[in-house]
């Protein structure tokens, strides 16, 4: 046997284990298998053993991230599962999960699959970079294959895994898709302090999936094991990525990934990211809303500005503010910082002093702060409020707000004088963008139900405001988190 060890540093602590393993065959006796006894002088009776492993060992700790490559035949997947037997004697490592204990209905709902609140879900799926409202309604079978792999993951998390198991770890992938979804599962498995164990023929993947334990296994006995203290790094994808100007066509390339379609407006400015000449991120800035609870809020000078000349107020804001108001990754490259980067690189370039944004999805996926943004805590308006707590009254569900079927099915539910306030409600109270629809409007004042759940569905979602102040501009106010001081 051949064995090459680089020991591990003595400021590990080491769990050892210990491997062997050989084949005993004996061939049936054919005239073929005689013709070949005897060309080449082998004893056809004699039980031949076929050695894969002998007296082989490794220290893998808790948390650790094992990297099995190598050539096929080579014994990668009877290493993997004789790993996985006696890790599962120690309490530490347990529980093991492996693709195949993964049960996965072809029909399942993304959102439904895991977690046990809607809160939970989201976090889940967040960190798997299945980040995208669409994502989240599609069944499993209609995945694409590195969403597949990352929903496996998922899975995997939301059984409380302790261990994951990988054999022919991203072989169906293609490499991009590959090196993503290496460096996705090393970054959860080391933050949530889970061990990942792969098996894997590629070596490409060595460097996304930064292992503390690298195991090349040659054909018979070798093995070459090396050890190291991985550091945080960036996706090598990363690397490669190119931010420069964009325009209009850029964001339309990539539209139909973000949850609210098409942009309608004004763009201020576009920039993309660029992998290999293909547009894999954009970002879309724009001109501020002139009034915005949050910005008074974080900007207290700002309200007495506006009661003095509303003209030098808009003239302030128009000068001094930019809206992030779109940023969309490719499905395939999300979960690696693409976002984070786009936004940090590209907010000094506007020349202003403040980039704030308005955002629903920054509420379960935080990376504007990530990006330097911070977040101003404020409370809905009164009306917001009141709107939100009578539909809860009627048994409305606001997380559901947004489907039409579930508002019919509570409609359907309401008698005449309920129907009669809820309707005087919408009428009073409704946003300018539903008033504008002059046709379901007259169909709502008429009590037509199928028209009230329509509109309902235009019920404001709760967003949260995010503002970001350029260094360069020292003279300028500081943002301030008023509320979340006095809590």
């Amino acid at each position: 046997m051949k064995l090459k060890i680089k020991y591990r540093p003595s400021y590990r602590f080491q769990k050892l284990f210990r491997v062997d393993k050989e084949f005993r065959v004996i061939a049936p006796v054919t005239r073929r298998t005689v013709e070949v006894a005897r060309a080449f002088g082998l004893g056809i009776d004699e039980e031949k053993a076929f050695t894969l492993f002998r007296e082989f060992e490794v220290d893998i700790n808790p948390g650790d991230i094992v990297y099995v490559t190598g050539e096929s035949g080579g014994g990668k997947t009877t290493l993997l599962l004789m790993l996985a037997e006696e890790m599962s004697k120690h309490k530490e490592f347990m529980p093991i999960v492996t693709e195949r204990n993964i049960a996965i209905r072809r029909n399942e709902l993304v959102i439904h699959g895991v977690g046990e609140s809607f809160q939970q879900a989201l976090e889940i799926l967040n960190y798997t970079g299945l980040s995208d409202a669409y994502i989240y309604l599609r069944r499993y079978e209609e995945l694409s294959d590195g969403q597949k792999y990352r929903y496996k993951l998922a899975k995997a998390l939301d059984k409380n895994a302790k261990t994951l198991v990988f054999d022919e770890f991203c072989a169906t992938l293609d490499r991009e898709t590959a090196k993503v979804v290496a460096y996705l599962i090393q970054k959860i498995c080391r933050k949530m302090g889970i061990t990942l164990v792969v098996a894997t023929t590629h070596e490409d993947l060595i460097y996304d999936a930064n292992p503390n334990i690298l195991i090349r296994k040659g054909l018979g006995p070798e093995v070459e094991i090396e050890y190291f203290k991985p550091e945080p790094r960036e996706c090598s994808l990363m690397k490669n990525i190119v931010i420069e100007q964009g325009d209009m066509r850029d964001l339309k390339s990539l539209e139909f990934w973000h949850y609210k379609g098409g942009f309608r407006g004004w763009g201020s400015k576009i920039y993309r990211a660029k992998l290999g000449g293909k547009v894999v991120g954009v970002i879309l800035y724009t001109y501020p809303h002139a009034y915005l609870k949050a910005r008074y809020e974080a900007f207290t000078h700002l309200r007495e500005l506006s009661r003095k000349s509303r003209k030098s107020y808009l003239d302030y804001v128009n000068r001094c503010f930019r809206r992030l108001a779109r940023i969309i990754v490719h499905p395939k490259y999300r979960g690696i910082g693409l976002s984070v980067k786009l936004i940090r690189e590209t907010m000094p370039l506007l020349g202003v002093p403040y980039v704030e944004c308005l955002a629903a999805m920054a509420r379960y996926h935080p990376f504007l702060e990530k990006a330097g943004m911070m977040r101003i805590d404020t409370r809905p308006s009164e009306m917001i409020e009141y709107i939100y707590r009578r539909l809860e009254e009627m048994g409305f569900r606001l997380d559901m707000i947004q489907s039409k079927k579930h508002n019919l099915e509570v409609l359907k539910t309401l008698d005449k004088p309920v129907l009669k306030r809820l309707k005087k409600i919408m009428l009073k109270t409704y946003n300018p963008k539903f008033k504008r629809d002059a046709k379901l409007l007259k169909k709502v004042v008429y009590g037509d139900i199928e028209a009230m759940a329509e509109a309902l569905k235009k019920t404001p979602i709760p967003t949260v405001y995010y503002v970001w102040k350029n260094p360069v501009y020292k003279e300028y106010p500081d943002p301030q988190n008023l509320n979340s001081q006095k809590n």
